[in-house]
Order: structure tokens, then C-alpha cells, then sequence
């Protein structure tokens, strides 16, 4: 009986590990560059030497943005780090964005992306709904075309 039992368990566990492994694809999969594509466009209109105050280029990064990329990125024991000069690169930037959604949106919600995008982790929804909404527009026309 006990040996029924633990073969439960380890075939529970499987289930579980391999449930969780297929939403981390999910989330390495997920295509990010339609939202990626609005915001750019509602942030700095593709100019990737945009700046306003501490945010910089086309995706508008802080510095605190690139700190937290790095903390991720070393916890998960990467070597990859970024610099603050990444934040002019459009590429890099766009890493970065999937690094903070890998983080704090795993379950790959766009309009959860947009309201961490515009406002961090502690975003409130009346806070940042005209955001979501503005690039939830770009979206449209841009899928349109």
C-alpha cells in the first residue's frame, strides 16, 4: 500500500513539473512584439534616442528597470547583464521587457503588461487604464495594416 502511495505522489509530481514546464514555454513563446510595437509607439514613436528625464529611448527605461533586469537575470544565473547604454539599443530594450514579463507576468496578459509597463509592479488599474487603452489602440491599427 505504501509503495501505491508513493508512486502517486512522484506520478503528481510529474503532472505538476510537467504543467509548469509548459507554461514557462508558453511564456518563451508568447509573441511579445505586437505589444512591444504599440507601446514603442505610444512611448517615444519609435525614436530610439528618446528621452524624458531618467527614461530613455524607445521603450522609455529607467535605470531602475535595468537594475531589476540584472537582479533576474542573476538569480536565474545568467551571465547576461545590461547596461544603462542598452536602453538606446531597440533590441535590448525589447529583451528587457520580456525579461520583466518573464518576472512579473508569467501568464503572458497584455494589458497586465501594459499596466507594469506604464506604472511597475504596484500599477493601479485607474492609474494606468488610459495607457492600456492607448496602446491597446496602436494595436488595433497596427494589426489592421
Amino acid at each position: 500500500m505504501k509503495s501505491l502511495f508513493v508512486r502517486f505522489l512522484m506520478v503528481v509530481a510529474m503532472l505538476a513539473s510537467s504543467s509548469f514546464l509548459r507554461a514557462a514555454e508558453a511564456d518563451s513563446t508568447f509573441n511579445w512584439n505586437p505589444v512591444m510595437d504599440a507601446i514603442i509607439q505610444v512611448e517615444s514613436g519609435g525614436n530610439p534616442q528618446a528621452r524624458n528625464g531618467q527614461y530613455v529611448g524607445v521603450l522609455q527605461i529607467a535605470p531602475v528597470l535595468v537594475r531589476e533586469c540584472n537582479n533576474i537575470l542573476k538569480s536565474r544565473g545568467s551571465a547576461t547583464r545590461f547596461t544603462l547604454n542598452d536602453r538606446l539599443n531597440k533590441e535590448k530594450s525589447k529583451e528587457m521587457f520580456k525579461v520583466i514579463m518573464s518576472r512579473y507576468n508569467p501568464e503572458c496578459d497584455v494589458d497586465k503588461a501594459c499596466r507594469i509597463w506604464k506604472a511597475g509592479i504596484r500599477y493601479t488599474i485607474k492609474g494606468t487604464q488610459a495607457f492600456v487603452n492607448r496602446v491597446r489602440s496602436v494595436m488595433k491599427k497596427q494589426a489592421g495594416k
